[in-house]
């Protein structure tokens, strides 16, 4: 099971969503999700193509999560088991558009 390592501003995009328990509750969902299957289809998992690092996963239609991965395989494919850290909450598009 891969740990999960909040970054400074995935915590500042938390930070402005306290005052909507619904999207918070929806972040905390996908990221149990994550944590126990990373590969789980409600995730919806895709590469950011503009940042060849970064991944993400959906929180709902319209949010998603960003994060990068701390270890990568011989071969360069993502290495699961090890951390995950987790880079914005944002909006579709304005996560694509700035990952980090």
């Amino acid at each position: 099971m891969p740990k999960l390592i909040p970054s400074r501003k995935f915590l500042e995009d938390i930070e402005a969503f306290k005052s909507q328990k619904d999207i918070i509750k929806r972040v905390a969902k996908a990221l149990a999700f994550f944590e126990t299957n990373p590969h789980h289809p409600g995730l919806n998992l895709e590469r950011i193509v503009n940042d060849p690092s970064a991944w993400s996963i959906r929180v709902d239609r319209r949010y998603r999560i960003s994060f990068d991965r701390d270890r990568f395989l011989e071969s360069g494919a993502p290495d699961w088991s090890g951390s995950i850290i987790l880079l914005r909450v944002l909006s579709h598009d304005d996560l694509y558009k700035r990952p980090r």
